[in-house]
């Protein structure tokens, strides 16, 4: 889903690689900064990789530069250049698409979060989750899903009020936010349901989603410390679970609604995978 994006230049001397070759659900909205890094730096290759996804291969026959990307002080990530041989200046150059890129970045998460939460929207999140199934069928990329919701909200909101309810929602998506990696997403899909996208395989997904279940019943809310919250998971992988976005989706809710049916704080995977929960 998303680690990369690249935009390669023609040569006359071997066949011309695709102009975008992408495997970042997000990929589309850095189209024009690609092409005119390679415009400006002559470069054959470029590449956007966010921190956290394994590094992509750097052509043996290419030199390479690159610049950081940096929001708010954090680095989630880094853009390459490669080419045969590049100008004088084209660092300075590269590092002014960073800041390009960096911008960007954050405009996109803007326009595509929720106000309450910061996760992403509905519709943002299928988006990339589209995407990434899209790029596991090309490219055989792992491709995970971990939906999840809070267990007994509504008693929550009955019980402490809404803004209570609020809190709650707020500083689970945060905690969850503070558990993943800068290439992993998390979406809000409605109310008190929520789901990650994870570029790994479903070992790995299971082993993320009993992290979360665990940080999430260990939350103690500041301001109202009396309320005690947990979350039941389901976890889908592609291949094992279908095909396609709704289809994956489908796997991870039936599987989320069974941990809810076996006693709920639960997580839920593919046949033949046990989280610790589900051992306790």
């Amino acid at each position: 889903m998303k680690s990369f994006m690249t935009s390669p230049a023609p040569s006359a001397s071997r066949p011309a690689r695709p102009l975008l070759s992408v495997t970042n659900p997000m990929s589309s909205q850095y189209d024009t900064i690609l092409y005119l890094v390679r415009q400006t730096t002559g470069a054959e290759v470029v590449t956007i990789q966010i921190d956290g996804m394994p590094p992509q291969p750097v052509p043996p026959d290419l030199q390479c530069l690159q610049a950081p990307l940096v929001h708010q002080g954090h680095r989630f990530g880094v853009l390459r250049a490669c080419a045969r041989e590049f100008p004088s200046g084209a660092g300075h150059l590269l590092a002014g698409f960073a800041v390009l890129v960096a911008e960007q970045h954050a405009l996109w998460s803007v326009a595509q979060l929720d106000m309450l939460t910061g996760a992403m929207t509905r519709r943002a999140f299928m988006s990339e989750l589209g995407n990434a199934v899209s790029t596991w069928a090309r490219s055989g990329a792992p491709c995970s899903l971990i939906a999840f919701d809070l267990d007994h909200f509504k008693s929550i909101n009955d019980t402490y009020g809404h803004g209570a309810g609020d809190t709650v929602l707020r500083t689970v998506a945060n905690m969850v936010r503070s558990e993943l990696r800068p290439c992993d997403r998390l979406g809000r899909l409605g109310g008190e349901e929520f789901a990650v996208l994870v570029i790994t395989d479903p070992e790995g997904a299971l082993d993320i989603a009993e992290r979360l279940r665990a940080v999430i019943e260990a939350t103690v809310l500041r301001e109202h410390p009396e309320i005690a919250f947990t979350s039941s998971f389901g976890v889908a992988s592609c291949g094992e679970a279908g095909e396609t976005r709704d289809s994956l989706l489908t796997v991870a809710d039936t599987r989320l609604y069974e941990a809810k049916s076996l006693g709920r704080n639960r997580v839920v995977g593919a046949p033949g995978l046990v989280g610790e929960s589900s051992l306790s």
